[in-house]
């Protein structure tokens, strides 16, 4: 079945709630806030757009509900995110929607995506370098999720890309934080001065991903 999307710009281990490990008023080191391109964000299939960008939000305000990015054709999301210098991604921070059938059931990450794989076809044929899964809805935990990321596969990364793949609903997926830590080199970088993103929805024909293939296990590896 065809969907119309739009774009535009703006091993195994278990999940741990980022409360259980972070002592009182330490939850902020390492945070790579200010180390994110905010502006430089592009998501495919958000609602509303530019959304995707609002979730990367300040420390103090990880567990505000909004404001929140939503798919809209189906429950697939692309989420780019690129660096303003290079960093070793050691933890994503992670917290979904409020709703639980917006919670996404399957995550994809990609390291120094090309964009032009950001497409819901091409992106389906590159093996991703983490997968999550078995993810907590809003109502399971108190604070936000932390999925530790393996470093040697998360060094010297410019950018990363998000792929909700399915959500528990299956209709929607929804995000309320996105957040990571790590270790920024220090060293800015330009912004690439060839590659336009588009600032207008883009509308393309795609057939939805299945998610038949994927596996049961519980966790997250690769």
């Amino acid at each position: 079945m065809s969907h119309h999307h739009t774009h535009s710009g703006g091993c195994g281990h278990d999940h741990h709630d980022d409360d259980s490990h972070v002592k009182p008023n330490e939850g902020d080191q390492d945070l790579l806030y200010s180390s994110i391109d905010r502006d430089r964000v592009v998501a495919l299939n958000e609602s509303v757009p530019n959304s995707a960008a609002l979730t990367i939000k300040p420390w103090e305000r990880r567990t505000d509900p909004e404001p929140q990015v939503t798919s809209d054709a189906d429950d697939q999301l692309i989420i780019h995110i690129p660096f303003t210098s290079s960093v070793k991604l050691t933890t994503l921070l992670f917290r979904p929607a409020a709703e639980p059938d917006l919670t996404p059931s399957v995550i994809k990450l990609y390291r120094n995506l090309p964009p032009n794989a950001l497409d819901f076809d091409d992106i389906t044929d590159r093996p991703e370098t983490t997968k999550l899964d078995s993810i907590p809805t809003v109502q399971d935990t108190k604070d936000v999720i932390s999925f530790p990321l393996p470093p040697v596969k998360w060094s010297n990364t410019d950018s990363i890309t998000l792929f909700v793949e399915a959500s528990l609903g299956g209709q929607h997926s929804g995000i309320q934080f996105l957040g990571f830590k790590g270790k920024s080199s220090g060293y800015s970088r330009a912004a690439p001065t060839n590659i336009v993103y588009e600032s207008a929805p883009q509308l393309k024909d795609h057939s939805r991903v299945g998610t038949d293939s994927l596996s049961s296990a519980h966790g997250f590896g690769h």
